[in-house]
């Protein structure tokens, strides 16, 4: 009896392409779990993450439009042709 269901079931996840709950297996964590063993960062990292730490918000939205407006400088100078 249990080997007619576990047929028929077997069909059913045929059909629809799916796994067996035991076939499904758990992706490893990528970091272990000991802090001791993490990977070093580099100093470039170190470096970009102060940086990232030490910006307020106010900091950050100021540099972005400011790098919007040079971007915009350098458009319309390219455009510009002064004779």
């Amino acid at each position: 009896m249990e080997e007619e269901r576990e047929k028929m079931r077997q069909e059913i996840r045929d059909k629809y392409n799916i796994k067996k709950k035991e076939e499904i297996q758990e992706p490893e964590p990528v970091e272990p779990e000991n802090p001791l063993m993490r990977k070093k960062k580099t100093p470039e990292e170190l470096a970009r993450e102060a940086e990232e730490a030490d910006q307020d918000e106010f900091t950050r939205f100021r540099n972005t439009m400011e790098n919007q407006l040079n971007e915009l400088k350098t458009q319309i100078e390219s455009r510009c042709s002064v004779q």
